[in-house]
């Protein structure tokens, strides 16, 4: 029998991966691209998708225990949020501070 879905690794069908990013951008939007955003940036959910890749690029690499992905919780947020400062030319006047573990480094040289 064919199925749509593919199990990953973590027990979690592909379906239910994308539904889960999914649910995050249009999170990270609610906050910073919306036209109602608590802390209007004007980002879009295509630098989001983007920024959201690089900072689960950098979890990866990184392999520290201080910096996690903790399932799209608010900490996931503001990371996504300084990448998109950081990478995609968003105000610095947003940058909270959450990518500490890159100061002065760059990903590649953080390995």
């Amino acid at each position: 029998m064919y199925s749509n879905q593919t199990t990953m690794n973590s027990g979690t069908s592909s379906t239910e991966l994308n539904d889960m990013l999914q649910n995050f951008v249009e999170y990270v939007y609610s906050f910073y691209g919306a036209d109602d955003a608590l802390y209007p940036m004007g980002v879009t959910k295509a630098d989001i998708y983007g920024a959201t890749y690089d900072y689960l690029n950098a979890v990866t690499k990184i392999n520290d225990d201080r910096f996690t992905w903790g399932d799209g919780d608010s900490l996931d947020r503001e990371r996504v949020r300084d990448f998109l400062v950081r990478n995609y030319g968003y105000s610095t006047d947003f940058d909270g501070g959450s990518l500490w573990i890159f100061d002065g480094t760059s990903l590649e040289e953080a390995n």
